[in-house]
């Protein structure tokens, strides 16, 4: 069934303001960055990391669960991790190879939940493996840019290695959204239905 679809004026909604604070933070996290002051800069990260939950309890506690904020919530981490890592491969600190991957996995989630929300309404939830690719990621941004270098090779492999199986976890869930829409569910899908849960705040990241 077809819902309303994102609307703009529940941009004011207060996840959603959560979600857009921690975009404007993304400039702020490149300037520390520039400037040397790496403390700082991971103290920036940290802080985006944890709007990152408050705005799905928030979302939840006031009961403002929005389809433009499944949009911008997930837009919000991908901003963030592929700004900074980008700044680090212009610096040379971080393989150009994964950045590429990353940015074109998400441009290829993000296109697909537009094309979702267009004809749909609406847009899959997240589930367990593009919540853990999102806590992968976050720790691979952190780990180098406080130049961890311990922790750099595990987190990039477990980082790809998950970004690359939500893809194709979207890619089935896309597929199955698309599929009881025509009445016509895509076979094997594991996609579960939205609920007022927090995976129902977010898409797939």
């Amino acid at each position: 069934m077809r819902t309303d679809g994102p609307r703009l004026r529940d941009i004011t909604a207060p996840p959603n303001v959560i979600s857009i604070l921690r975009l404007a933070l993304v400039p702020v996290a490149l300037w520390f960055l520039w400037s040397g002051e790496r403390a700082i800069a991971v103290a920036v990260l940290l802080v985006m990391i944890a709007s990152d939950s408050l705005d799905g309890y928030v979302a939840r506690r006031t009961g403002r669960i929005t389809e433009l904020g499944k949009i911008l919530d997930p837009l919000a981490d991908k901003v963030a991790v592929d700004s900074v890592l980008a700044f680090l491969v212009v610096r040379g600190e971080f393989p150009l190879w994964a950045l590429v991957f990353l940015v074109l996995r998400d441009l290829a989630i993000a296109t697909t939940a537009l094309s979702l929300a267009r004809r749909l309404g609406s847009v899959p939830p997240s589930n367990a493996v593009g919540k853990a690719t999102i806590v992968a990621l976050a720790g691979l941004t952190i780990a180098y840019v406080a130049d961890l270098k311990v922790l750099e090779g595990p987190f990039l492999i477990v980082a790809v290695g998950l970004a690359a199986v939500s893809l194709v976890s979207y890619g089935r869930v896309a597929a199955a959204a698309r599929g009881s829409a025509s009445g016509a569910p895509a076979s094997g899908s594991d996609a579960a239905p939205a609920s007022g849960s927090e995976a129902s705040r977010t898409g797939e990241r």
